[in-house]
């Protein structure tokens, strides 16, 4: 039940911060990164059919679309799927509802892309994911996951960490509401070493402010 809780108050978090969310990629000392972050994104998912995990509003949806055959944008809050779709005016876009834990079995994508997700994942879950994304994809099918790393003075200070080794951020809306926010921080090793039992081959690469892991799910 606890986490089933903790998933809840992540939701209404980010419908709570949607209105505002984007403003995080105007960090001025993280354009560089990004602008490589982008561009490896755009050449991964290149001519792919891309089911998006945890879209939000439809920020890296909106930047696939440049070069993958089609985007699925989905995520756990209708509200924020529905935000993605009308956030973008390509035919190559659909949109919809789904829990990322709970992936039915499909073959119609050959790309599986979440972004700024795996952070918000308790790493007692980390495996169980990964799991369910190899039983519901194809084998072969490409993945590819991003998010950030934790830079002091530009991450938002962790405010505590829990037994299983989880950290947690201590946020402020515009608002004023307070949150507190799981937000892991895994190193490139420990990437490898979660993927590497869910795929056939793994990549990871980093820069100062962000990670990016991509392979092929399946043995």
């Amino acid at each position: 039940m606890r986490g089933v809780s903790r998933q809840k108050k992540m939701l209404q978090y980010y419908e709570q911060r949607q209105p505002e969310y984007e403003a995080i990629y105007s960090k001025p000392e993280r354009q560089g990164d990004l602008a490589e972050l982008e561009k490896n994104l755009l050449r991964l998912v290149s001519g792919l059919h891309v089911l998006e995990l945890a879209c939000g509003t439809g920020y890296w949806t909106r930047r696939m679309i440049k070069s993958a055959a089609s985007v699925h944008a989905t995520d756990a809050s209708p509200k924020l799927a529905q935000v993605a779709l009308e956030s973008c005016s390509s035919p190559k876009v659909t949109a919809g509802a789904l829990d990322a834990y709970a992936l039915p079995p499909s073959s119609q994508y050959n790309c599986l892309v979440a972004g700024f997700f795996w952070s918000h994942i308790g790493r007692s879950k980390i495996s169980a994911f990964l799991a369910g994304l190899a039983h519901a994809l194809e084998p072969g099918t490409r993945f590819v996951f991003f998010d950030n790393r934790y830079v002091e003075g530009s991450s938002t200070p962790i405010s505590r960490r829990s037994e299983t080794g989880d950290t947690f951020q201590l946020r402020t809306l515009s608002d004023g509401s307070k949150h507190e926010v799981l937000k892991n921080f895994p190193e490139a090793r420990e990437l490898y070493e979660v993927i590497r039992p869910h795929a056939g081959e793994v990549f990871v690469q980093e820069s100062q402010y962000f990670w990016l892991a991509h392979g092929a799910l399946g043995g």
